[in-house]
């Protein structure tokens, strides 16, 4: 697979990204926070293995394959109970754009392990992103602190999904070695997800009702398979700087996705402050672009 196909795939992969807010919301009203997350992983894992199968298990440093699977594993449950337990539909929106730090996350890291050079302009995108997550989270009478206080859980745990996604990001890309483990991970991700439902909730399953409801549950399933898939594709094999341009769009797109599909009405504070963290992440994009053509990834 040439370097031009892996980028398109990774493309997808912020398309079907974009779907799965909103479907995972859909299906938190019926199904609660929990199971929802457990059903989703679960025909997600059986998507993958069967479209994808295993990992040679020859042809990969055990070393990756156990850190890998726990950033995997712990961001994943992160993102997913972040954004089930929102206490609105808003909310889980506002959390998905907070999860949107992410690629600023990557260049920090770069920086830190100097692998990148952080200049000015760097600086500025960094100020300009995080202050975005300030003006989402203003309403009248209501700041930042004040929604920290009253959704704790929420935004740690997204805060910590973002950080283990950057750090996921750059550990595949350095030590993967070409090897997409993605379908392990996911029936790993699973797997802890049951043995929690079960001690927490027990056997006890939710009695849904409507077709509906199982509907969402499979498409956001295979949305969610298929986009890391792709993404994992991309970042392996593609352009990953390029991909990480673009990924900057794509809270935009889910943002709108999530508002046609749950109804929902956001301030023009929530757009002012999306649309700035775009533009902040953006500008640090373009602060640590190479200049010449031929050195394209982020980490080498």
């Amino acid at each position: 697979m040439n370097r031009q196909i892996a980028t398109s795939i990774g493309i997808l992969a912020l398309l079907l990204w974009s779907t799965l807010v909103g479907l995972l919301r859909l299906s938190t009203e019926a199904f609660g926070p929990m199971y929802t997350v457990t059903y989703v992983y679960t025909l997600s894992a059986v998507i993958l293995y069967f479209s994808y199968g295993l990992p040679d298990f020859k042809k990969i440093s055990k070393k990756f394959l156990i850190i890998s699977s726990l950033l995997f594993i712990i961001f994943e449950l992160c993102f997913a109970f972040s954004i089930t337990l929102a206490p609105s539909a808003e909310k889980s929106i506002e959390m998905n754009i907070t999860f949107s730090l992410w690629p600023t996350l990557i260049i920090l890291m770069l920086a830190f392990l100097k692998e990148e050079k952080v200049n000015f302009l760097t600086i500025i995108g960094i100020l300009i992103s995080f202050s975005g997550i300030v003006i989402i989270n203003y309403h009248p009478n209501l700041n930042f602190i004040d929604n920290f206080y009253q959704n704790p859980i929420s935004y740690l745990l997204i805060f910590l999904a973002a950080l283990l996604w950057a750090v996921y990001c750059i550990y595949t890309k350095k030590y993967s070695n070409g090897t997409n483990a993605i379908s392990l991970y996911f029936i790993l991700t699973a797997s802890a997800l049951w043995i929690l439902t079960i001690s927490i909730q027990g056997i006890n399953f939710p009695y849904v009702n409507s077709m509906t409801s199982y509907l969402f549950i499979l498409i956001g399933a295979f949305f969610f398979a298929m986009g890391y898939l792709a993404w994992n594709v991309g970042i392996i094999k593609g352009n990953m700087p390029v991909l990480v341009m673009l990924s900057y769009f794509s809270p935009l797109l889910s943002s709108s996705f999530s508002v046609l599909v749950l109804h929902s009405s956001l301030s023009s504070n929530f757009w002012y402050g999306a649309i700035t963290v775009t533009v902040g992440s953006f500008i640090c994009w373009l602060s640590i672009r190479k200049k010449s053509v031929q050195q394209t990834k982020l980490a080498t």
